[in-house]
C-alpha cells in the first residue's frame, strides 16, 4: 500500500507531501519552536553524516546531541568520533554531551536476570533490550535531568532503513528521522556524502560484543581492535557458562567465538540483521 505523508519542513514552517510504501506514518518536524530539539548521536555512518549536514548548514543545530555511553561501545568508535567528529561540530558552536552509563538501570542482565542481548540461541535468537535500556531510556533520564520538558528528538536512521521507524512511546518526547524525510539519504549515500568530505570510512556503530554483528565487521574486530574482540570472547563464555542450558552465543554460527571463521560469508539472517538487526533505532546508527 502506498500513503500520503503530510509533513513539515525542515524549520517546522510549511509542510510537503511525501509518498511512501506500507503503514502510514506522521512525521514529526526535526524543529520547532516550543519544543528542545535533541539528537540521539550514535557514532556510526549516519550519525556522522548528519553532522556534516548540521556543520554545513542543511539541517539546523540541534539543542542538545547525546551521545550515551553503554560502556562497550566499540574502541573504533569512541577513536572516529574524538579525532574527526568532535571537532566538526565543535566548529559550528555544537557539543556533543556524554550520557553516562550508570544513568541505565540494568546492565548485562534485566532486573528478572534475563540477558539483555540479542544472543542466538540453539533454536533462535533472544530479543534485545540492551539498546533501550543503555540508549533510549539513559537518552530520556538524561535530557530530562537537563531540564527538557518537552523536546523533538532526532533518530538517525536512513532511507533504506524505513521499516525501523516507531513513534515515541512518550508524550512529551517526538521523534524525527531527517535522513529518512527532511533530506533523503540511504546509508550508502551517508558513506559517499563522508567520503565525499574528506573523510575516512565510517564506522557501522555497535557494541564489541553486539550479536548483530556480521562476519566482517566481527573480522575488523579481531585484526584491528584485538583489545575489543578479546573482550567479546570473554563475554561470549560469560554468558553461556551463566545461562542454564549453557547455549547461548553472540556468533550466528553457534560457535564461541574464538572458534569462529570470520572469512566465510554470513549465514543468510532470519532476524532482520541485513539493515542492523536493533529496532529501537538508537544503535547501529
Amino acid at each position: 500500500m502506498v500513503s500520503t505523508l503530510v509533513q513539515p519542513d525542515l524549520f517546522g514552517e510549511q509542510t510537503k507531501t511525501v509518498q511512501a510504501k506500507g503503514k502510514r506514518k506522521r512525521h514529526t518536524s526535526i524543529h520547532t519552536t516550543h519544543k528542545t530539539l535533541t539528537w540521539s548521536y550514535g557514532g556510526g555512518t549516519q550519525s556522522i553524516a548528519l553532522a556534516l549536514l548540521v556543520a554545513s548548514g542543511k539541517l539546523p543545530k540541534p539543542d542538545i546531541v547525546v551521545f550515551c555511553d553503554t560502556s562497550e561501545e566499540a574502541s573504533e568508535t569512541w577513536d572516529y568520533h574524538n579525532t574527526y567528529i568532535v571537532p566538526l561540530l565543535a566548529s559550528v558552536g555544537v557539543t556533543v554531551e556524554i550520557a553516562p552509563h550508570n544513568l541505565a538501570t540494568v546492565n548485562l542482565y534485566g532486573h528478572n536476570g534475563d540477558l539483555l542481548l540479542p544472543a542466538y540461541t540453539e533454536t533462535g535468537k533472544f530479543p534485545g533490550y540492551c539498546s533501550s535500556e543503555w540508549k533510549k531510556y539513559v537518552f530520556r533520564r538524561y535530557v530530562r535531568s537537563k531540564g527538557v520538558k518537552e523536546c523533538v528528538t532526532w533518530l538517525g536512521m536512513s532511507t533504506d532503513e524505513v521499516e525501523r521507524i516507531k513513534p515515541s512511546d512518550v508524550q512529551w518526547q517526538q521523534y524525527a528521522w531527517p535522513l529518512a524525510f527532511d533530506v533523503p539519504m540511504s546509508r550508502i549515500e551517508c558513506r559517499q556524502l563522508i567520503l565525499n568530505a574528506g573523510y575516512p570510512e565510517p564506522p557501522k556503530s555497535c557494541c564489541w560484543d553486539c550479536p548483530h554483528r556480521r562476519n566482517p565487521q566481527w573480522l575488523r574486530l579481531k585484526r584491528y581492535y584485538p583489545q575489543d574482540f578479546s573482550k567479546a570472547v570473554k563475554r561470549d563464555k560469560e554468558i553461556r557458562e551463566r545461562d542454564p542450558l549453557h547455549a547461548v552465543y553472540l556468533h550466528e554460527s553457534r560457535k564461541p567465538l574464538d572458534e569462529v571463521d570470520f572469512t566465510q560469508p554470513d549465514i543468510p539472517s532470519l532476524f532482520g540483521d541485513e539493515n542492523g538487526g536493533c529496532q529501537s533505532g538508537y544503535c547501529m546508527v
